[in-house]
């Protein structure tokens, strides 16, 4: 079974085996599903390019909050 990643209230969860991820984006409309989490590398080549994508993909500062609320996955990972 696949793993199903969310972020909601500032962090990033692992549903459980047989959740329904789209009733759960229902009960909770501030979450967002989380397709791939960014390797280590791109991670650090953001961060040299003073900007990092944020979980729902817009490009801000690397410690930045995008127009729809999200951080960048240097904050959201707790790497800043």
């Amino acid at each position: 079974m696949k793993k199903v990643q969310v972020y909601r209230d500032g962090a990033i969860r692992t549903l459980k085996p047989g959740v329904d991820v789209d009733a759960y984006l229902a009960r909770h409309p501030g979450a967002i599903e989380i397709k791939k989490v960014p390797c280590i590398r791109t991670l650090e080549r953001w961060n040299s390019d003073c900007g990092c994508r944020t979980i729902d993909g817009c490009w801000v500062e690397p410690d930045g909050v995008c127009e729809h609320g999200y951080p960048s996955w240097l904050s959201a990972l707790g790497m800043i």
